[in-house]
């Protein structure tokens, strides 16, 4: 211990006689390891993060491939499964030990009110054994039992952050009464700390409630004229099933054995399979991260957790060159040392000593430096959920450090070991001369450096030009003064009542002071919500090729919404006051529609749908962007709210004069005359709903071009420091050129040269690498090919640009070394 102290306080001393070195150091290693665990952050929230809960591994989310024809669903196509379903797979238990079904309130937050002001929270319908099932436990009061599930309870469970935000903790909560949608519900208890749902991907929860059968307490807010919920509606698939397997129970076991009854089962209440139908696709995955998001987000963390680790590769080889070059420059140190009795090993010691301490000190920053950054990354991703680093991250954080330590402590084992005891009574000449071939691993790890830079600029660039392709993609519409705002009724048991509210809202927004023009729409432009279905065109299947049904997106929507959203109306009409549930069924189509499934024909008056509820086509619209900015055009149906029944939660969007956000007060004053207790949920502009459907490519675009440009400057560091190690050891010999009549210019070029060769080394090394590169972004890439050559020479000069501002200091440093005072120190 005590020489560990001595090798210790020495090493300190070292640092201490060398700050711009020790600084350059572990700024770089902070950087370069912050960023990962920045970005390893990101990847274990969304894809790694096992639930809080006991032996999480044996804890899987339900999926499905291929639903029925006949059956429809809200929300994702391969999450969601009939209440029929559920039943019968819950009795599996030589499967499941517990089978758990959830549901969102709404699509978003419903209303709840404690007390007398109202808010917006994430609400879900639960089976009665959802936190038993799961092993949550409770910080007070208890969880549901099947009772509360089969008599329907009008009880709620809160998450542990809600009733920290909402509730300061109170301990009195319990037994309170609670408004959600209008309807009391009784506080019996709150969930363990950090649990806050199965993390779908719709954001945390803030509190649950058993399964119920009341209307205005459907899943997803879905609300029926006759007051049927999910329980009556067996071809409706909207619950989310997640299941703990029993015991000795694999994954392939679990699957193999559920196939034969989950497919029996999802037929009830359709016909059998029809001819060329595939039938459904049972599988489960481990319920880790965010469900929602696995499927877009998988592949592309993966690529960019590639490329920030070419970013610690680039700063972990800069600090080994800034070692290995120190190190060199203490050679006559170390061979003193070595003449008056030190040995190697003693040697050796202290050098990785040295290095642990940068190390160390990097990995503070890093920490110091990724909390912040991580901030930074949930803000850019929209990801409604923690992504503050836990312990896997600091794991993560900690074998990054540890790796790092290893290979700088390994990096002086060479110089020491081969450190010549005479070197101390040599001269420098001679010393630079035995050095001088050590110098081809500086500048081979250089143009490495340089190679792995031209990667990142490459994929910078094409994620650059993919975000500012969809920045000006045509929407196909007019959002200029476009206001949207959800609205969630209270209290609503049928769509009488539901379009009586709509009708009075419309009205009253109608007549406010700027407003031009309203309308509704049930899954709000840009939000990445449509309804998916099958297309049956004048009683048929189009286009039906191998089991495959022609896809058709829907919407509905109120009077006037094409005018109101300004999408041009190509033939015939738009949806007006008159189409009353009353009315025959109308429908307008989008050009792709008619195009793919009427080409050549007149697409007015032909129907769509299925008997007893077709309906006749009256009006062909334009192209537009519906969930996103990135899809392509899609078959597209919109029919008048009025008409399709489930009238629950809708959205109100505004056409006024000036800036959409300014009427936002007036708007919220108007809503609250017909209720007090029916907040707005999530106002905003539309285009900047749309702004937000690219987040991830916002995010993706940003953190490239950020770790391109980190990069180039490590680079230019490294290059830099490479350059001028050189230039201080060959000032003997550019004296002599200069003495013997070599012009400035020449000397400026002779090391301008040598940087410029290293970039073009780094330039055929990473070429190749990124091409590679880019083909596996090419998921990721809208309107940009993989091999863009604008970008590929854009990256190249980029490179160039580096490699002559990194030398162009040493090598001015060079053309003005004095002759005389060169030969004189020598």
């Amino acid at each position: 211990m005590h020489a560990l102290l001595n090798d210790l306080r020495y090493a300190l001393r070292q640092l201490r006689k060398s700050p711009g070195f020790a600084l350059t150091a572990i700024l770089t290693l902070g950087l370069g390891i912050g960023a990962n665990t920045a970005v390893f952050s990101v990847m274990n929230a969304v894809l790694l993060r096992s639930l809080p809960v006991p032996e999480p591994n044996r804890v899987y989310n339900l999926r499905v491939a291929g639903r029925p024809f006949g059956t429809g669903n809200t929300g994702d196509d391969s999450t969601s499964f009939s209440y029929a379903m559920f039943e019968q797979l819950r009795q599996r238990r030589d499967v499941f030990s517990d089978l758990i079904a959830a549901a969102p309130l709404a699509i978003g937050r419903v209303s709840v009110r404690y007390g007398s002001e109202p808010e917006l929270a994430a609400g879900e319908l639960v089976s009665g054994n959802f936190f038993s099932g799961l092993g949550v436990q409770m910080a007070r009061g208890r969880g549901f039992t099947l009772e509360d599930e089969t008599s329907h309870a009008l009880v709620a469970v809160l998450s542990y952050d809600f009733w920290t935000r909402r509730f300061a903790r109170d301990p009195e909560v319990i037994g309170q009464t609670m408004y959600v949608k209008g309807v009391p519900m009784s506080i019996i208890g709150v969930s363990a700390p950090g649990f806050t749902g199965l993390e779908r991907g719709t954001g945390d929860t803030d509190f649950w409630i058993p399964l119920q059968n009341r209307g205005d307490l459907n899943a997803w807010g879905d609300i029926e004229d006759n007051g049927t919920t999910f329980y009556g509606r067996p071809t409706w698939w909207c619950l989310l099933l997640t299941g703990r397997l029993a015991p000795g129970v694999t994954q392939q076991q679990a699957v193999s054995r559920l196939q034969p009854q989950f497919q029996n089962a999802a037929y009830i209440g359709v016909e059998h399979p029809k001819a060329g139908e595939e039938k459904p696709r049972l599988s489960l995955i481990p319920a880790r991260g965010l469900d929602a998001y696995t499927d877009d987000y998988q592949q592309p963390l993966r690529l960019l957790m590639s490329l920030v680790g070419l970013v610690l590769l680039i700063a972990c080889a800069n600090v080994a060159l800034l070692l290995i070059a120190r190190n060199q420059a203490r050679q006559r140190e170390f061979s003193l040392r070595l003449a008056v009795g030190a040995g190697r090993w003693h040697l050796f010691r202290q050098l990785l000593t040295e290095s642990l301490l940068l190390v160390v000190a990097g990995g503070v920053l890093a920490w110091i430096l990724a909390v912040p950054a991580t901030r930074a990354l949930a803000a850019w991703s929209q990801l409604e959920t923690s992504l503050q680093p836990d312990s896997s991250v600091l794991l993560f954080t900690l074998g990054v450090v540890v790796l790092a330590a290893l290979i700088f402590g390994l990096a002086p084992l060479r110089n020491v070991l081969s450190v010549p005891a005479g070197l101390a009574l040599k001269s420098s000449g001679t010393a630079a001369e035995q050095d001088k071939h050590k110098s081809r691993l500086g500048r081979i790890v250089v143009a490495a450096q340089m190679a792995m830079c031209v990667v990142l600029l490459v994929a910078a660039g094409l994620l650059l030009r993919t975000l500012r392709n969809l920045e000006n993609v045509p929407l196909g519409m007019r959002t200029e003064g476009l206001l949207v705002f959800g609205i969630n009724p209270q209290g609503l048991h049928s769509d009488r009542e539901a379009m009586h509210f709509y009708q009075t809202l419309l009205t009253r927004l109608r007549a406010l002071p700027g407003v031009e023009s309203v309308s509704l729409v049930g899954n709000r432009p840009g939000a990445g919500w449509s309804n998916n279905n099958y297309a049956i065109v004048d009683g048929a299947s189009p286009h039906v090729t191998s089991g495959d049904f022609a896809p058709l997106r829907g919407n509905d929507v109120g009077p006037d919404f094409f005018h109101v959203m300004g999408i041009p109306v190509l033939m015939g009409r738009d949806i007006t006051e008159s189409d009353t549930a009353n009315s025959p069924k109308v429908a307008v189509v989008n050009k792709t529609f008619a195009e793919r499934y009427l080409a050549g024909q007149n697409p007015l008056g032909h129907h769509v749908g299925e008997k007893p509820h077709e309906r006749t086509i009256v009006g062909v619209a334009g192209n537009n962007k519906y969930t996103s900015l990135d899809e392509k055009d899609t078959p597209m149906i919109w029919t008048p709210y009025a008409q399709t029944g489930g009238v629950g939660q809708m959205n109100v969007e505004m056409h006024v004069a000036g800036e959409p956000l300014s009427l936002l007060p007036t708007v919220a004053r108007a809503v609250h005359e017909i209720d007090p207790n029916l907040p707005l949920q999530k106002p905003m502009a539309q285009r900047a709903q749309f702004e937000e459907s690219i987040s991830r490519h916002r995010l993706f675009s940003k953190l490239a071009v950020f770790f391109g440009l980190l990069a180039g400057l490590l680079v230019a560091t490294g290059l830099y420091g490479t350059l001028a190690y050189r230039v201080s050891h060959r000032t003997v010999e550019i004296g002599v050129r200069l003495a013997v009549g070599a012009q400035r210019p020449q000397v400026l070029w002779m090391i301008l040269r040598e940087s410029l060769l290293i970039a073009a080394l780094g330039v055929a090394l990473g070429v190749p690498l990124a091409v590679m590169t880019s083909r596996l972004l090419r998921s990721m890439l809208y309107a940009v090919g993989p091999n863009d050559p604008l970008v590929l020479l854009g990256s190249l000069v980029a490179v160039t640009l580096v490699a002559l501002a990194a030398s162009f200091i040493p090598a001015r440093r060079a053309a003005s070394i004095d002759p005389m005072r060169a030969l004189r120190t020598e």
